[in-house]
């Protein structure tokens, strides 16, 4: 793994998250584990089932919110891959600014994340405007951006950094009770569109990719928590051929 990028990701995602004021702070870890689809595993040969580790913070203050997480794929390679060699060791990160626009419900968005294996570096920054809207207890939140690619692919030694394409989002999430417990289920759809060719190149991608994540968060106290989930990839990181990914992980909020 390219230790220049990991450090990059700990710093801008541990030391921003630290040092930005906010009026609320929530702060959990997750410890989870991730499986793939038969289908997925033929038409991906990357990708395998693997335990993780997940460090996120969310910040409310009054010029708007952020929200940054850290994530430790197959931490100590104890997972095999489909070879049934020691799987590769992935850390990604997660950073989310939405800054109010005056009094209206937009905001000014900025996004980063980071990907980085040992043979393999993917971020991907978006830059637009995103727009907050609430139904009964239904909260969306929805965007259009730029999206600048850094890459880079040690096997064959490519390289990308450009402009590529476009990103659309939307989430959605609705709380509710059910059985004395306390849930919340949420949708987050995110897409690039018109990928610039050599982007599409150096990762096997098509010009559109999108990942959709259904999740159901229940709490058991005001700080343990489970989360199952589900995700569909269309040309989207390891996924490039599509497929499906699901998991569950248990969590404490600080």
């Amino acid at each position: 793994m390219c230790k220049k990028s990991v450090a990059s990701i700990l710093v801008s995602a541990i030391v921003f998250s630290g040092s930005v004021y906010a009026d609320v702070n929530k702060t959990s870890v997750d410890l989870g584990y991730k499986f793939y689809t038969s289908d997925t595993k033929n038409d991906n040969p990357g990708v395998f089932n693997q335990p993780f580790v997940k460090l996120n913070h969310l910040g409310i203050a009054d010029w708007g919110t952020y929200f940054a997480n850290l994530k430790l794929e197959n931490p100590a390679e104890i997972a095999e891959n489909q070879k049934h060699l020691d799987g590769k060791t992935t850390i990604k990160s997660l950073l989310i600014l939405e800054n109010k626009l005056g009094e209206s419900q937009f905001n000014f968005w900025t996004q980063n994340f980071i990907s980085a294996s040992e043979t393999l570096v993917e971020d991907n920054l978006y830059l637009g405007v995103t727009h907050n809207a609430k139904i009964q207890n239904l909260s969306l939140n929805y965007g259009v951006g730029l999206n600048y690619t850094i890459g880079s692919f040690s096997p064959t030694s490519e390289k990308f950094n450009d402009l590529s394409g476009y990103a659309v989002v939307l989430n959605a999430k609705y709380p509710f009770e059910l059985l004395g417990f306390k849930h919340s289920l949420s949708l987050n759809y995110e897409a690039q569109i018109d990928r610039d060719e050599a982007h599409q190149a150096l990762f096997s991608y098509d010009s559109y990719g999108h990942q959709i994540i259904t999740t159901l968060q229940t709490g058991f106290t005001d700080s343990i928590f489970s989360k199952l989930y589900i995700t569909h990839y269309d040309s989207w990181g390891s996924q490039y051929n599509d497929g499906i990914e699901y998991g569950i992980s248990v969590g404490y909020q600080f």
